[in-house]
């Protein structure tokens, strides 16, 4: 498979994902969490007869077993989820709105897909999902599947740590069930979380630079400012990982761009720098790009910030280049 995220990122991006999906916390941490340990939510399932629930489990899981796609005119972007066999999950992000309008399959221009393992329990009311993030981490929410034959999941606030939901809130996602197929399609590049319970320390900068960076082009998109913290950001609280530390630099009044910094706590690691950028689409519409720089040896402080050389070309500063 073609490792089309880390590619991308060797060029501009202008990526686009809707706020609502930056509101869902649990598609914000599924990276983030590769640096984050928290606290697992111990699952405590109700007693209940064990053949009983294996049956019930068994045909629900059939049932959800294929592709399902959020409405994206709710969204104002499509969420896809794919149930695969082994107790497998991909969660699909949308990729930039305007050229998978151009295309016909969204999948094909979304940047990423994200592998959990996943559980269910079908003995209680609401179901009950639980997504393994890490061996040690895991997500609990509730589902449901309508008599229309579609799938209503909360996502809203689902967090690891956090208590399952009782109930769904007036956002819960509604996704319809599009294909039967149980593979990501190799035009995506597919991280797989389970495997990679000790990721390298130069791809945990530059995906939790990514995810900030999209978390940055929503904001904008729905404030017309970028947040000068990650506080205000309001996706992840750590600003450290392992051998990270990072920071969200802002420029001038916080409506022509914003930076991020990784600089390592030791020594013989490279050092990053993502920004977003505003510029004019073709429309002269206000529209944002994204990138991000590494260092060109390794480095305590961070590159000095990315510019725009051209309308939707972008430049690393010296001593820097883009991130691989």
């Amino acid at each position: 498979m073609s490792h089309i995220l880390f590619n991308r990122l060797t060029r501009s991006l202008s990526l686009t994902m809707p706020q609502s999906f930056i509101a869902k916390g649990l598609l914000l941490v599924l990276l983030i969490i590769l640096g984050n340990p928290t606290h697992a939510q111990t699952s405590v399932p109700p007693v209940v007869d064990q053949t009983q629930e294996s049956s019930e489990d068994n045909a629900v899981a059939n049932q959800l077993l294929g592709e399902w796609k959020t409405n994206a005119s709710e969204s104002g972007g499509q969420l896809t989820l794919i149930f695969a066999p082994d107790n497998k999950l991909f969660f699909i992000l949308p990729g930039d709105e305007e050229e998978s309008s151009a295309t016909p399959s969204n999948e094909e221009e979304s940047s990423m897909a994200i592998g959990v393992k996943y559980q269910i329990r079908t003995t209680t009311q609401p179901m009950q999902l639980d997504i393994n993030i890490t061996a040690d981490e895991t997500a609990l929410t509730i589902f449901e599947l309508t008599p229309e034959g579609k799938l209503r999941l909360e996502l809203e606030g689902v967090l690891p740590g956090q208590p399952r939901p009782t109930e769904f809130s007036n956002n819960a996602s509604l996704f319809e069930r599009i294909s039967d197929a149980t593979t990501v399609p190799e035009t995506i590049e597919l991280i797989e979380l389970e495997s990679q319970q000790e990721p390298t320390s130069s791809k945990i900068p530059i995906q939790y630079i990514d995810i900030v960076n999209r978390a940055q082009q929503a904001h904008f998109l729905e404030t017309g400012k970028f947040a000068p913290n990650l506080e205000e950001l309001g996706i992840v609280s750590a600003s450290e990982t392992e051998y990270y530390r990072y920071e969200i630099i802002g420029v001038g009044d916080g409506t022509r761009s914003v930076g991020v910094t990784a600089e390592p706590k030791e020594d013989g690691l490279p050092s990053y720098i993502g920004a977003v950028l505003t510029t004019k689409d073709e429309a002269g519409n206000t529209t944002t790009v994204s990138v991000i720089c590494e260092s060109d040896q390794p480095s305590m402080t961070s590159p000095a910030m990315p510019t725009l050389a051209m309308k939707f070309e972008t430049q690393c500063a010296a001593g820097s280049r883009f991130a691989r």
